[in-house]
C-alpha cells in the first residue's frame, strides 16, 4: 500500500471555467447553437508537475456578478451541513424531477465539494453562479474527469454519481440542476469544502447529510441507513486511539456508510500531530451511492493515497476489500498507461512539427 499518488496535491481548474473567465462574454451574447460548442482547453504546462499550484484566473480577471449568492452559515459547520442536505432535498423534490433520481442532487453536491481549486471560495462561487446552463453541465463533467485522472481508484467508485451527465436529454434537467447548484452554494457547500487545509474541510459529512435527507424514511429503514451523530463519532475516535498509531496501520470499516467514523478519526489523528495520509483506510458499504459518497469524502477530507473503498456484502463475500485492492491497483496501472500513451502521442506530434520546420529550412537553403 505504498502507492505514490503523484496527483494528490495538483490543483487544476476545469477547462470550461477557464475558457469563460479568460474571455468575458458581452452582456447581450446570443445563446449557443443546438450543437454544443467545443470546450477551450486550458493552456498545458511544459511539465505535468511544473506548477502544482497555478494561479487562479478568476483572481486576476474581474467576473461580472449576475446572481448574488450569500452563504447562509449560521452556527457550526455540522449544523450547516444538515441544513444544506435538507435544503438540497427540498429544492430537488420541488423540481419536476423530484421524487426519483436522487443520484443527480447528490452528484451536484459531490462535484462542488470536489472542485479542485481550494482557497478561492468567493471567486469560485462567482464562476459557477454566473456560468450558462451548458457550461454548468460541462463543468461538472470536467470535475469528475479531473477526479478520475488524479484518483482513478476513487473515481471509479463514483460512477453512480456520473451516469446522468452522459445521458441523452440531460439538457432537460438543466433548470433543476441550476436550482440545486444555487441552493448548495447558498447554504455554504464551498465554505465547508473549499479551504486549502483538509482539517477545515473535515468538520462535517456533507455526503451523508445529503443522501439521508433525500431518502424517504421507509427507504432508510429498509436499508438500515442512518446518519451517526458526529459527536458520537468523535467520542469513539478518542476511545479507539489515545496516541498516534504506528505509520502504516490499517483502519477498516466493513459497513462504514459515507465514512463518518473515518472523518472523526482523521481529525483526532491531526489533533495528535499525526498525518492521516500515513495510514491505510479501508471502507465498505452495501449501497453504491453511499460507497460513492465515501470516495468523495476521502478526497475532501485529505485521507491520503492509501484509501480503499469497496461496495458489496461483507458478510456474504468476505473478500470485498481484497477485491477492491486488486481493482485499485489495476485502475492506477490503466491510468498510468493512458497518461503514458498521451505523452507519447504529444511527443510524436512535436517531432513531426520539428521535422516539418527542418524540412522547410532545408528547402529554403
Amino acid at each position: 500500500m505504498d502507492q505514490l499518488d503523484l496527483f494528490a496535491d495538483a490543483e487544476e481548474i476545469p477547462a470550461t471555467f477557464v475558457a469563460r473567465t479568460a474571455v468575458p462574454r458581452p452582456a447581450a451574447a446570443p445563446r449557443p447553437a443546438s450543437a454544443p460548442r467545443p470546450v477551450v482547453a486550458a493552456a498545458e504546462p511544459d511539465s505535468l508537475f511544473a506548477d502544482p499550484h497555478p494561479e487562479l484566473p478568476a483572481v486576476q480577471v474581474p467576473i461580472p456578478t449576475r446572481r448574488g449568492i450569500a452563504p447562509l452559515l449560521i452556527g457550526n459547520h455540522r449544523d450547516a451541513g444538515q441544513r444544506l442536505g435538507e435544503a438540497v432535498a427540498d429544492t430537488w423534490h420541488a423540481s419536476n424531477w423530484g421524487g426519483y433520481r436522487m443520484d443527480i442532487p447528490v452528484s451536484i453536491v459531490a462535484a462542488l465539494a470536489l472542485f479542485p481549486i481550494k482557497g478561492h471560495i468567493e471567486d469560485v462561487t462567482r464562476i459557477i453562479s454566473t456560468c450558462t446552463d451548458w457550461e454548468l453541465l460541462q463543468g461538472y463533467r470536467e470535475v469528475y474527469a479531473a477526479t478520475w485522472s488524479s484518483r482513478p481508484d476513487l473515481g471509479a467508485r463514483m460512477v453512480p454519481l456520473m451516469g446522468w451527465l452522459t445521458e441523452d436529454g440531460v439538457e432537460e434537467k438543466a433548470y433543476a440542476v441550476r436550482r440545486v447548484t444555487d441552493t448548495a452554494l447558498k447554504y455554504g457547500v464551498l465554505q465547508m469544502t473549499g479551504d486549502r487545509d483538509p482539517w477545515c474541510r473535515s468538520d462535517t459529512d456533507l455526503m451523508s447529510w445529503t443522501i439521508t435527507s433525500l431518502r424517504s424514511h421507509g427507504a432508510r429503514q429498509g436499508m438500515g441507513e442512518y446518519h451517526t451523530p458526529p459527536e458520537v463519532c468523535d467520542m469513539m475516535a478518542r476511545v479507539i486511539v489515545d496516541e498516534p498509531p504506528e505509520k502504516g496501520k490499517w483502519f477498516h470499516e466493513p459497513a462504514g456508510g459515507t465514512g463518518g467514523m473515518f472523518r472523526a478519526l482523521a481529525q483526532h489523528l491531526r489533533d495528535l500531530n499525526a498525518d492521516p495520509a500515513d495510514y491505510v483506510w479501508a471502507i465498505n458499504d452495501l449501497d453504491p451511492l453511499a460507497a460513492a459518497g465515501a470516495a468523495v469524502n476521502a478526497i475532501v477530507w485529505g485521507l491520503g493515497p492509501n484509501v480503499v473503498v469497496s461496495c458489496g456484502d461483507a458478510l456474504r463475500q468476505g473478500d470485498v476489500v481484497d477485491q477492491a485492492m486488486r481493482e485499485r491497483a489495476a485502475l492506477i496501472e490503466e491510468r498510468d498507461q493512458i497518461v503514458g500513451y498521451l505523452a507519447t502521442v504529444e511527443a510524436y506530434s512535436e517531432a513531426i512539427k520539428l521535422a516539418d520546420r527542418l524540412m522547410s529550412g532545408a528547402k529554403a537553403v
